[in-house]
């Protein structure tokens, strides 16, 4: 089977371009057209049903190994069987949505904070609007099988040419909406619609690609307890992460108030931003691991695991190294805001991102699809109870934000470096000298040096001109160095004949013309 990791990552990127424009250009008319009161109320809804998806249980990700692994050419019939399951198990799951939609209209006014003197109209218009976005979550949440689905048949693209079209489709959607004068209310319904059509869309695309898939209206109680079995751990995996991706503010809010949340949150903004870039190439790994390790192809995955971890490590190096170089100056030229607190908690995290990139992310996704899910839910479980500890006692006798973060730090440094990554190497029979050199130290050797040069450029010219221009020249820099040396060390044999191609291609055009 042709993987076709470029057409995916590509697609990937474009797709979150995508999003990102088109979230900030919803964003600014809703503000405009709707005001503060009703933007918020659209804003606490997509947040409760954001919520929804803790009600996935692993299952989303249990589909994707399955259809990775080739189920589908082995045994049509048992494929059936086990994507029903976990279809009905989201059906089953989706219904407690209902119930927990009416508690919440009856607390409208809690759950809202609405005023004292709100109409009786607008806590009706409220409750409205909240059941209907309960009914969209019962209704859309059973379909979010069907794009794991697309991830396990290594086609990515598929996916990404659907997210696409729907963002265009509910970006000229909500134009008309605000053309026509309409409310909040028809816009919700209309992007609700969308949302259902775009599952849809991906379910006729999983059809096209199956030739016999089908969804029996049957539950398989023992093919459901193998799915459990590895959806729980998984499951687990990904509480634990939201515990320390979410519990740094309410720990910081709790212990130190809400000002350092803001400083924590602005410092911190930049790091996770880095880190959503490198999940589109990131995406990749979950698939191609589960079909190796099916095939029982340790060599080759192991190959391909150090060559993802060298590509995250050369990218991530180098925007870690401008980071730590112009953190001050990012921050000004973004926030408009000088802090040096928020500068030092910027360079740290970005630090620590930088770890989890290259050291931790692409080894958690071979480790989930290789039959070590459970182990790594026990190192995800450790992790979440030590940094909870390690917070609360550090904040007890010295209430700063840096205390948590410290103890985020320590706690990924000891589960990574003390557990996954040894794992890693025992499960892929990697050479641990030659990971170390091709994967870790040479990407980090090339981003050490373009740093100096970047360093010296900060040095020399810092306060001598605007922030845009000396970030813009740091960053012409780092692309003439990174540019060769992409060819130079990336590339493999087969690549650098390819580019050749299509340069002599390029060149010969524009002698014709």
């Amino acid at each position: 089977m042709k993987i076709p990791f470029f057409k995916n990552t590509v697609t990937n990127y474009f797709s979150m371009f995508v999003r990102l424009v088109q979230g900030i250009l919803v964003t600014r008319w809703l503000i405009s057209h709707l005001g503060e009161a009703q933007y918020g109320l659209w804003v606490m809804l997509w947040s409760f049903f954001s919520y929804a998806l803790l009600l996935d249980l692993g299952f989303g990700v249990a589909a994707q190994k399955v259809t990775a692994t080739e189920l589908y050419k082995k045994d049509i019939e048992k494929f059936n069987h086990t994507i029903s399951s976990i279809f009905f198990s989201h059906v089953s799951m989706a219904l407690l949505i209902l119930p927990l939609t009416f508690v919440g209209m009856y607390f409208i006014r809690e759950l809202f904070h609405l005023p004292t003197d709100a109409t009786a109209e607008y806590i009706y218009f409220c409750r409205e609007a909240l059941l209907l976005s309960g009914l969209a979550a019962t209704v859309v949440f059973p379909l979010g099988v069907f794009p794991e689905i697309l991830v396990g048949l290594q086609k990515l693209y598929l996916r990404n040419y659907i997210i696409i079209v729907s963002k265009v489709v509910e970006l000229a959607g909500v134009i008309t909406v605000f053309a026509l004068g309409w409310g909040l209310f028809k816009l919700l319904f209309f992007v609700m619609v969308i949302m259902g059509g775009t599952q849809l869309a991906m379910l006729v695309a999983v059809w096209k690609n199956i030739p016999g898939f089908r969804i029996r209206f049957a539950f398989d109680k023992e093919v459901f307890k193998g799915i459990f079995r590895f959806s729980s751990a998984v499951y687990i995996i990904s509480i634990g992460r939201m515990i320390w991706e979410r519990g740094m503010f309410l720990l910081i809010s709790i212990f130190c108030g809400l000002s350092p949340v803001g400083i924590f949150q602005l410092g911190s903004r930049i790091p996770f931003l880095i880190q959503q870039v490198s999940l589109p190439y990131v995406e990749n790994i979950s698939p191609i691991s589960a079909l190796l390790h099916s095939r029982n192809r340790t060599m080759h995955l192991a190959k391909i695991l150090m060559r993802a971890i060298r590509w995250v490590n050369f990218f991530a190096a180098g925007a870690t190294m401008m980071v730590l170089i112009y953190a001050p100056r990012i921050i000004i030229m973004l926030f408009n805001v000088d802090n040096p607190e928020a500068a030092f908690i910027c360079r740290l995290m970005v630090l620590f991102v930088y770890f989890l990139l290259v050291c931790r992310s692409i080894p958690e996704k071979f480790l989930t699809m290789a039959e070590e899910h459970k182990f790594l839910a026990k190192v995800q479980s450790f992790e979440s109870i030590f940094f909870i500890v390690i917070s609360v006692g550090g904040l007890l006798i010295v209430p700063n934000e840096l205390i948590v973060v410290g103890a985020m730090i320590l706690t990924k440094l000891i589960g990574t470096l003390g557990f996954v990554i040894p794992h890693l190497i025992r499960r892929t029979n990697m050479r641990f000298l030659y990971f170390v050199l091709y994967s870790l130290f040479e990407p980090a050797l090339l981003a050490l040096a373009t740093g100096m040069i970047c360093y010296w450029q900060y040095y020399l010219l810092r306060g001598q001109m605007h922030e845009f221009f000396l970030l813009a020249l740091a960053g012409i820099s780092g692309v003439i160095i990174y540019f060769p040396a992409l060819y130079f060390m990336m590339f493999d044999h087969a690549e650098k004949v390819r580019v050749k191609k299509i340069i002599s291609k390029f060149t010969g055009k524009q002698r014709r013309a």
